[in-house]
Formats: C-alpha cells, sequence, structure tokens
C-alpha cells in the first residue's frame, strides 16, 4: 500500500506494507494498547471487527494498483492511497 500526500509545495510518499499494516491491525486489540485509549474513543474501537478487517485487508492483495481514497482539497492538499 502507498500513501501519497501533496501539501504546501511539498510531496510526501509512504509506502505501508501488508505485513507492517496487519500487525498494526492485530496490535490494537491488545490490552495494553487499549490501555492507552480515551475512555469516550473505546466505543467507537470496540465496535470494529479487527479479525474481519484483517482478512478484508489480505484479500485486497490482489487489486495492486487500485486507488482507495483520492481527496483534493480547496487549499491545494492531495491524499492518494493505492493498493
Amino acid at each position: 500500500m502507498r500513501i501519497y500526500i501533496k501539501a504546501e509545495g511539498r510531496k510526501f510518499f509512504i509506502p505501508c506494507p501488508f505485513c507492517i499494516l496487519n500487525f498494526g491491525i492485530s496490535i490494537v486489540n491488545a490490552p495494553f494498547v487499549q490501555r492507552y485509549i480515551p475512555e469516550k474513543d473505546k466505543k467507537y474501537v470496540n465496535m470494529i471487527d479487527w479479525r474481519l478487517l484483517k482478512k478484508g485487508f489480505n484479500d485486497l492483495k490482489e487489486y495492486r494498483g487500485l486507488k482507495i481514497v483520492d481527496v483534493k482539497a480547496k487549499d491545494g492538499t492531495e491524499v492518494t492511497i493505492t493498493i
């Protein structure tokens, strides 16, 4: 997965391999991470089925080059997420 950000005349490229993405999804549900999530936000985090989300990202590997997000703001900021 690749994240492209263009803001204020600067361009950023953030590569995000699927193995790191899967690790991040796995670790969010761990008790030591849950401790640092504010109580008002925990209800939203607990609503997510993390195993199903991980499975969905694994299925997306087959669609390399697909643009998931392509946003352009009025101030010229652009964000693109490509698989």
